[in-house]
Order: structure tokens, then sequence, then C-alpha cells
């Protein structure tokens, strides 16, 4: 019930955007994925700058590959077997950087679920290689923060241009606060659904 509250809320904000809202309706919060944090930061590490469909690829790879191993921790695979899966280095080592800090202040880092938006991307940031995009992810997906207007990531800011050029040339997601993270799905669902191809 939350969300349909919640969408309601939104499409008082942006009347322009009635007929989005229903196209899109069936948009929801994300729900809060029960996984290890070294695990979490693999998965969203490994989508940075790639398709849904092959960070998929290569994340089922790594899965299996910590499979064989009998590994708790997917952050625990060594170099070669990440590059093996498909996976940059520059990647991997943000990844081995990561779990290094971690194992020497666990406590640290799982904080990181209790904070809020604006200190997560502070305490993110201090990780080699590891950015905004990566502290919106965690939010929206892994602590469940329901406020999180995910601006570094490429398809919302290409939902946004379209919103602007073909609905509203005047929209501005920060009005749909405090309800972003829903907003964000929205869009998100858009594309899914192939939205935009009546524009066209």
């Amino acid at each position: 019930m939350s969300r349909v509250k919640d969408l309601n809320k939104l499409r008082k904000a942006f009347p322009s955007l009635l007929h989005f809202f229903d196209a899109v309706s069936d948009a929801s919060y994300p729900p809060v994925q029960d996984m290890p944090l070294l695990n979490a930061m693999v998965r969203v590490v490994n989508s940075q700058m790639l398709s849904t469909a092959s960070a998929s690829a290569i994340f089922k790879r790594i899965e299996s590959q910590a499979r064989k191993r009998r590994l708790k921790y997917l952050s625990n695979l060594t170099m070669e077997e990440f590059s093996a899966c498909g996976m940059s280095k520059g990647k991997i080592r943000s990844i081995h950087e990561f779990r290094d800090c971690y194992q020497k202040d666990r406590n640290r880092y799982e904080r990181w679920r209790e904070l809020s938006f604006d200190d997560l991307k502070v305490e993110v940031d201090l990780i080699w290689g590891i950015s905004t995009w990566t502290a919106e992810m965690l939010a929206m997906f892994y602590f469940g923060h329901k406020d999180v207007f995910p601006s570094k990531d490429l398809a919302i800011n290409r939902g946004v241009d379209l919103i602007r050029h073909h609905i509203d040339n005047e929209f501005d997601p920060n009005n749909g606060a405090p309800y972003r993270t829903l907003l964000a799905r929205c869009i998100w669902q858009s594309f899914a659904i192939d939205y935009w191809r009546a524009f066209d």
C-alpha cells in the first residue's frame, strides 16, 4: 500500500506526467536484497557501465566460480578468477580494496546500512574506484532508502531528457522528494515497457 500511496503523491507533484505514471503503474520500491555487504559490493561494482544483460552474465559466472571454491564471500575470488569471469582490472581492484578495508573494520562498514544517503556518499567515496553511482545503488537496492535519485545512472539521465523533451520541459526530479527512489523506478520501468517508442 505504501507504493500506491507514494505513487499518488508523485502524481500530484507532477500533474503533467499522469499518462506516464499510468503506463508505469506497476513500478515499486526495490525490495531490499538480503545479501552480505561484501557480495553486494561485488554485484554493484560489476554492474557499473554495463548493460543489464552483460552485468548479469558476468555475475552468474562469478557466483558459479565462488560456489566451486565454496566461498561465502564473492570478494574472496582472486584477480585471475574475476578476470576469467569477464571483470575489468579496475573493478577487481575496487572490490579487493573494499574487502581489505571491511576486514579491518567490519563494524564501520556494516553501519553503512544505517547512514543517511549524504553520509553514505562520503563513506563510499573513500574507497578507490567506487563512486556516487555505487552509493546510489547500495542505498536503493540494499539499504532501503526511499528518497534517492540516481543522478549518475545513464538510463535515468536519458529518461529525464526524454520527459523534458516530450512531456514537460521544466521537469525537475527533485520535486519528487521524498519519493525519488520510486520516481527512478518509474523511469527505469518506462524503458522496460518501451514507453518512449510512441514518441518516435
